[in-house]
C-alpha cells in the first residue's frame, strides 16, 4: 500500500486503532504500577593511573588509562570481589538468601559462591567519560540496602586492589627471603674457607707477608753475592799461595808482605844471618859463639816458616769458612725461594678465597637490599584506588518509570495498532478510492460521484472474484 492508502485505512479504522493503542497503554500503565520499586545506589571510585613506585619513587612502565579502566571494571564485576561482599555483609546467614538458595539449588553446592554469582549479575560499573572515575551501581528494593551493597562492592574492590598489588610483592618477599638465606650461607661458607686457609698458612695480611718474604730473599741474595765474592778472593789467595809454595816464592806473596810479624821475623832473621856470618868468619863451628848464632838463625828460620804456614793455614781456613758460608747462604736462598713460592701459592689461594668472599658478600648485599624493598612493597598499605563518593540511599526509585514506559508504549503501540488496522483491512477489503478499483479489476474509472453534503455515504463493499 501507498502511504495515502495507509492513511485512509487508519482514518477509516480509527476506532480500532484507538482501541488497540489504548489497550497497550493501559496494559503498560498497569504493569508499571504493579512492578516493584527498584532503587539504584551509586558509589564512585577514582583510579590513579600514574605509574610510580611508592617505595622507590621511580617511574615504572604502565598501561594506558583506557586499558586500566577496562581492567578495573572487570575486577569489580569479578567473582572474587563478590565473594568479599558476601563475607563482609554475612549474606550466607541471611534468611532471604538462604530461602532463595534452597529454592534454586535444593541445598546443593556452595551458598557463598551462589550468592556471589547472583551479585555479579546485579552489579554494574559505568566508567565516566574522559576521566578515571568508575561508578558502581547496585539495584535493590530497599534504598538503604542498595547503598550498603554499592559501598560493600567499593570496599571489596579497594581491598582486592590492595591484594593484587601486595600479593605478588609478598610472594617475591618470601622468595627473596629464601634466596638471601642461601646467599648468607654462601658468604659464611666462603668466610670459613678463608679462615681455615689463613689458619693453615698462618697468613693474615697476604700482601705484607709476601713483602717480608721477598725482602728476606733479597737480603739473603745480597749476602750470598758478598760471600761468593769473599770466597772467590780467598780461593784466589790460596791458589797464589799454593803456586808460590810450589815455586818457593812465598816471601813475595802480598799476604806475606803485608804481615808485620813476618816482616819483623824476616828482619830479625836477616840480622841474625848477618851476625852469624860475622861469627862464622871469626870462629869455628864448634865454637860456642858460632853454635849460638847458628841456633838463633835456625830458630828464626823455623819460626818464620811456622808463621808462613800459619798465614797459609789462615788463608785456607778463610777459604773453607767462605765456602761453608756460601753453601749455607745458598741453602738459605733455596729454602727462602721455596718459602716464597709457597707463600705466593698461598697468597693466590687466599686471594681466590677473598674474591669468593667479596663476590658472595656483594651478591648478599644486593639480594638483601632488593628483599628489603620488596618487603616494604608487600607491607605497603597504599592503593591506586580511592573512594570518591560513598553511596547514599537514593530518594527516588530508578525503576519503574511510568512516563518513560508510556512514551515507549505510545510509539510501539501506535505501530502495533497500525499493523492491526492494516491486517483487518487485508482481511476485509473496502473500496476507499477509485485507485482501489483500478488495482483490483484493471478497469478504467470514467467518473466519480462526489459525496453529498448532507451526509456521508457509507462505502460499499466490493467483493473480488
Amino acid at each position: 500500500m501507498k502511504l495515502e492508502q495507509i492513511w485512509q485505512v487508519l482514518m477509516a479504522r480509527r476506532r480500532l486503532f484507538g482501541t488497540v493503542l489504548g489497550a497497550v497503554l493501559l496494559v503498560v500503565l498497569l504493569v508499571s504500577l504493579l512492578m516493584p520499586r527498584v532503587y539504584v545506589a551509586e558509589a564512585s571510585l577514582v583510579i590513579d593511573t600514574k605509574a610510580t613506585d611508592l617505595v622507590t619513587g621511580n617511574t615504572v612502565p604502565g598501561q594506558l588509562s583506557a586499558q586500566i579502566i577496562a581492567t578495573q571494571t572487570d575486577v569489580i564485576e569479578s567473582h572474587a570481589v563478590a565473594l568479599k561482599v558476601v563475607d563482609q555483609m554475612a549474606l550466607t546467614k541471611n534468611p532471604v538468601y538462604l530461602r532463595k538458595f534452597q529454592s534454586a539449588t535444593g541445598g546443593a553446592g556452595s551458598i557463598r559462591d551462589w550468592i556471589a554469582d547472583r551479585l555479579t549479575e546485579d552489579v554494574s560499573v559505568r566508567p565516566s567519560r574522559d576521566s578515571n572515575v568508575l561508578n558502581i551501581d547496585f539495584p535493590a528494593r530497599d534504598p538503604r540496602l542498595a547503598a550498603e551493597f554499592a559501598n560493600a562492592f567499593a570496599d571489596a574492590y579497594v581491598q582486592t586492589s590492595l591484594e593484587l598489588e601486595a600479593d605478588p610483592a609478598r610472594r617475591q618477599a618470601r622468595w627473596f627471603e629464601q634466596e638471601t638465606n642461601q646467599l648468607r650461607d654462601r658468604v659464611e661458607a666462603a668466610q670459613r674457607r678463608l679462615a681455615a686457609e689463613q689458619a693453615k698458612t698462618s697468613i693474615v695480611g697476604t700482601v705484607d707477608h709476601i713483602d717480608v718474604d721477598d725482602a728476606k730473599l733479597t737480603e739473603i741474595s745480597t749476602e750470598l753475592v758478598a760471600a761468593q765474592r769473599s770466597l772467590a778472593e780467598s780461593q784466589t789467595r790460596l791458589k797464589q799461595m799454593n803456586d808460590a809454595a810450589a815455586k818457593g816464592q812465598l816471601a813475595a806473596l802480598p799476604d806475606i808482605l803485608s804481615n808485620p810479624l813476618l816482616q819483623t821475623l824476616k828482619t830479625d832473621l836477616a840480622r841474625a844471618e848477618a851476625s852469624f856470618a860475622e861469627v862464622a868468619a871469626r870462629y869455628d863451628r864448634n865454637h860456642p859463639a858460632y853454635q849460638s848464632a847458628h841456633a838463633t838463625v835456625i830458630a828464626l828460620r823455623n819460626k818464620l816458616a811456622t808463621e808462613i804456614d800459619s798465614v797459609r793455614g789462615g788463608v785456607q781456613q778463610d777459604e773453607q769458612i767462605n765456602q761453608r758460608q756460601v753453601d749455607a747462604l745458598q741453602r738459605a736462598l733455596d729454602q727462602q725461594k721455596t718459602t716464597l713460592i709457597g707463600a705466593q701459592r698461598n697468597h693466590d689461594s687466599l686471594a681466590v678465597l677473598n674474591r669468593e668472599v667479596d663476590s658472595a658478600q656483594r651478591a648478599y648485599d644486593a639480594g638483601l637490599q632488593r628483599a628489603t624493598q620488596v618487603r616494604l612493597e608487600s607491607q605497603l598499605d597504599a592503593s591506586t584506588v580511592a573512594t570518591l563518593n560513598a553511596a547514599v540511599p537514593p530518594f527516588q526509585a530508578a525503576r519503574p518509570k511510568p512516563m518513560l514506559y508510556l512514551l515507549v508504549a505510545l510509539v510501539f503501540g501506535s505501530v502495533f495498532a497500525s499493523g492491526i488496522c492494516i491486517a483487518a483491512e487485508m482481511v476485509d477489503r473496502r473500496v476507499r478510492q477509485s485507485a482501489n478499483i483500478v488495482e483490483a479489476t484493471g478497469w478504467l474509472v470514467l467518473a466519480e460521484v462526489p459525496h453529498l453534503t448532507y451526509g456521508p455515504v457509507p462505502p460499499r463493499r466490493l467483493r473480488f472474484t
